[in-house]
């Protein structure tokens, strides 16, 4: 049985772009244009969005702007964020990965390259696990922290970054095994309750 198509979110002001985005993809997934920050968030409310492609510069809120908050939105922060931009240089790929994007792709767009970046980083997210699995382990973490298990803390730590921090795209998963390894764990219980609290489902 074929995959079921998964539906891509790309924003972005410049609307020629929108439509030759959706050009190349339409015959592979489905997708969904905003030419803001503010009707992207409205489609997040009412389509399920399996990858976002997202411009760095646009009026009002920007790019980087909305990556910040996916990434700290526990009901969005699993999709991967990929940016199309032309600015690309070192700098501005390795502050938008500090960010929590997954990808970058420069303007102008090449669509075979911007096809392979989509399916590699999509292949990339089926190896994440579900929410509960996550739930579980945060759970793990909070007890351990509690206790003061030292050596319990680093295990869980080293399993939530191989298996949620690999995208480099969960900034609150990143923070909290940043906490945890410098032994902070007040700061790790505080974030992991208000996580557990949030998390969906």
């Amino acid at each position: 049985m074929a995959d079921e198509r998964k539906t891509i979110l790309a924003i972005d002001d410049d609307i020629t772009l929108l439509n030759t985005i959706q050009t190349i993809l339409a015959g592979t997934y489905e997708i969904s244009l905003a030419k803001n920050t503010d009707i992207a968030k409205t489609i997040l409310n009412t389509t399920v969005i399996d990858l976002i492609l997202l411009d760095m510069n646009m009026p009002g809120a920007s790019g980087l702007d909305f990556l910040d908050f996916i990434r700290n939105d526990v009901s969005y922060y699993f999709i991967p964020v990929i940016i199309v931009s032309a600015q690309g240089t070192a700098d501005v790929i390795m502050e938008i990965k500090e960010k929590g994007a997954a990808g970058f792709v420069v303007k102008p767009i090449s669509p075979k390259i911007l096809m392979e970046k989509i399916s590699s980083v999509l292949k990339t997210t089926k190896t994440k696990i579900g929410r509960e699995p996550l739930k579980r382990k945060l759970e793990r973490l909070l007890i351990s922290c509690t206790a003061g298990k030292g050596s319990s803390v680093e295990s869980i730590v080293q399993e939530l970054e191989e298996r949620y921090f690999e995208l480099e795209a969960d900034a609150e998963i990143a923070k909290i095994c940043g906490y945890a390894r410098d032994m902070e764990y007040k700061l790790v219980e505080e974030k992991v309750k208000q996580l557990l609290r949030n998390l969906p489902g």
